[in-house]
């Protein structure tokens, strides 16, 4: 586990050092190659430091593979176009701005969400674009970074379960890292720029992080943890919400395994010390100077660390039976057992959540999954693995609660804890309903289920516990079998939207018109609140096909005509009534 963690470790730590010289280099006189040199040389002098030489190998083994996944997937998806809305919308627009040499500290952007959005991810991928010159190459970023956290979840797994088995010892750490890399939110947003997936991927690489080092005391798993601190809040504004709970989380944990009854506050203040004042530092390090843009300029500009306002982005994008002032508990009791459907166009946002008895399902629910997915996201038997977990760990728990627990059993116990920890944490965010949004969510059941495989239960508690944990994988198999149904269904129709390039081609000219949105944010500063249009204007220039952007569209006059991800339609006109 030590060298997984080194191997892992590094790669954050290098992720977070390239960001730290991007944000230092603010004439834009560095070249990305040289950073990324320099990012390269600094963490080998910092794991010189933690391990000496003979870990040099491993450091670079490790950046080195992560380079090249990220360099294949770059290359070898050349040819396809992304999915998704938000990625035309902005997202695109940040990357290409950032890869082009835009400093986002001391300069406005036109565009509203890119300039008040944390913009870290974002330049971390814009280094894959300048130095591939492959405009989509930042979705390979994303590939990366599922490739270490399914090292890592598996070194974890191996470790905890090996033990327990006498057979087929790998398989079952494959079995549940496997799981924790295929939440459906990451699945369905491979091959698109959103920003939910990397979230859950470096978040969930903190939890283990964290719990490694709160089992033993591993220097590289905690310098690993507050990289993953710094990267994280600067993916998305809701990091603020989890990174310093999941923190808690792993504090908890902590305590929890090696608890000292006489003295409770001399272990509170010794992590606090030791740990927590460093997490901490890395998080006002991650605020103030990382994030400078948007976290402090959104405060000096607009009084508030999140612009615009949560609650007006919401405003016409909920489905109406989880709409204010409805309590966040509630919320995600209806989203627990939502109907998983598929937000097809044409139908309004706010149409109604379905509800349905845990367990039950349609055949149409296994292929309705997407990268934007309202309405049971986590797939159609999340609600029944959730089920089987709490009663898996509850019954264990409960029939030992008399016991004194042995070492293995308590971190046991803290796996379950940061489970329901995660829990917790889901269900009081503001828009717990939304899967995309509360991605953690999916690891509750997985800590759960797993922890009453080291609880020495026998008789009926033990069959009743395995039962549930059947039940639970089973039920998380299933879900991810929806995601991946869903994402191929969305691949296969992006590729089949993006197919008439051909039919563009042969045209003097292609116009393309912005739909306009019903809500409306602007400031003094950023005046556009979709870049979409022209984004697929550059997007067709590469592909030799002249554009118009217009604002009107008029379908009579279009020989041929469709619609673009990002509201934008596009119109091949009619030369003939010209």
């Amino acid at each position: 586990m030590k060298t997984v963690n080194s191997a892992t470790a590094s790669i954050f730590i290098f992720l977070a050092v390239l960001l730290s010289i991007s944000r230092a280099d603010v004439y834009g006189i560095i070249p990305s190659p040289l950073q990324v040199a320099i990012a390269i040389g600094i963490v080998l002098l910092l794991f010189g430091v933690l391990g000496g030489r003979k870990i040099f190998l491993t450091v670079l083994l490790a950046i080195g593979g992560f380079a090249l996944i990220m360099l294949a997937w770059s290359f070898g998806t050349q040819p396809f176009f992304p999915a998704g809305h938000d990625g035309y919308v902005y997202h695109l627009t940040a990357i290409w701005d950032l890869a082009n040499g835009w400093h986002p500290f001391f300069t406005s952007n036109n565009n509203i969400w890119v300039d008040s959005y944390p913009s870290g991810y974002w330049t971390l991928q814009s280094f894959l674009v300048s130095t591939t010159g492959l405009t989509m190459a930042g979705q390979s970023l994303l590939i990366g970074l599922m490739a270490v956290l399914g090292l890592q979840s598996y070194a974890f797994f191996q470790e905890l379960t090996s033990p327990l088995m006498t057979r087929f010892k790998p398989w079952s750490a494959i079995l549940f890292s496997g799981i924790v890399v295929a939440n459906p939110v990451l699945l369905t947003q491979i091959q698109t720029h959103y920003v939910d997936a990397p979230l859950y991927l470096v978040g969930a690489s903190l939890i283990f992080f964290l719990i490694s080092d709160a089992f033993s005391r591993d220097r590289t798993a905690f310098v690993g943890a507050i990289s993953c601190v710094i990267i994280l809040i600067n993916i998305k504004t809701s990091a603020l919400y989890f990174t310093p709970l999941i923190l808690f989380g792993g504090f908890l944990v902590e305590l929890y395994i090696f608890r000292e009854p006489s003295e409770p506050m001399r272990r509170v203040f010794q992590w606090i010390g030791k740990r927590g004042m460093y997490y901490g530092l890395a998080g006002v390090f991650g605020i103030l100077v990382i994030g400078y843009k948007p976290y402090v300029t959104n405060v000096l500009d607009h009084d508030n660390f999140f612009y615009p306002p949560s609650a007006e982005i919401m405003d016409k994008n909920t489905p109406v039976n989880v709409q204010e002032p409805m309590s966040s508990p509630m919320k995600f009791l209806i989203g627990m057992l939502a109907r998983t459907e598929h937000n097809r166009y044409g139908i309004p946002v706010e149409a109604p959540i379905n509800i349905k008895i845990p367990g039950t399902f349609t055949l149409a629910e296994f292929k309705a999954p997407d990268f934007d997915i309202r309405r049971g996201g986590f797939g159609p038997l999340f609600s029944l693995a959730l089920l089987a977990s709490l009663l898996s760990i509850l019954a264990s728990r409960l029939a030992i609660i008399r016991e004194e627990l042995t070492l293995p059993q308590r971190k046991s116990c803290g796996i379950a804890l940061f489970g329901f920890i995660l829990l917790g944490m889901t269900i009081f965010f503001p828009e717990p309903w939304w899967a995309r949004y509360v991605p953690f969510l999916w690891l509750t059941p997985i800590f759960l289920a797993i922890s009453p495989l080291i609880f020495e239960v026998t008789g009926r508690t033990r069959i009743f516990a395995q039962s549930m944990l059947t039940i639970t994988l089973a039920s998380l198999l299933g879900c991810v079998l929806s995601g991946t149904l869903g994402a191929a269904r969305q691949h296969v129709q992006t590729y089949e939207r993006f197919a008439t390039l051909e039919q563009m081609k042969a045209a003097p000219f292609v116009e393309l018109t912005l739909i306009k949105e019903v809500r409306v944010f602007s400031d003094e500063d950023s005046l556009s609140q979709s870049d979409a249009a022209t984004v697929y204007a550059e997007i067709l220039q590469e592909e030799g096909i002249k554009t118009r952007i217009t604002a009107e569209f008029d379908e009579e006059k279009c020989a041929q005509s469709g619609y673009f991800f990002g509201a934008v339609l596009w119109c091949i006109p009619n030369m003939s009534k010209e």
